[in-house]
């Protein structure tokens, strides 16, 4: 969840819920499914996973590196723009780069 090798404070975690939310941020990739399922578990434990839903699917471009973790985001709603061919970190960013030059033109 971008937080440099630490352990996500929940408070943190909280602040990037309200940004998806909010329109601050842009992509979301998500890495694995356990990823996926804290973010969703920490955003229903404190009532955002509505918020969390609604920012994701009509704010953000939502990122996928496979199969497993495209399953749980649409498991929680959530609509996935971008999946690699590849299940690789570099093939994920780079149709994450594809799909944004698509998209501006």
């Amino acid at each position: 969840m971008g937080f440099k090798y630490e352990i996500p404070i929940e408070q943190n975690v909280i602040r990037l819920i309200e940004d998806v939310s909010n329109g601050i941020i842009d992509a979301v990739t998500f890495t694995s499914p356990p990823s996926a399922k804290e973010l969703f578990k920490v955003a229903s434990k404190n009532n955002l996973d509505h918020l969390l839903r609604n920012g994701l699917n009509n704010k953000t471009i939502v990122v996928a590196i496979g199969p497993s973790t495209r399953k749980i985001l649409e498991e929680n709603k959530v609509l996935v723009d971008v999946m690699p061919t590849l299940y690789k970190m570099g093939p994920m960013i780079s149709a994450l780069s594809e799909f944004i030059q698509h998209k501006a033109k």
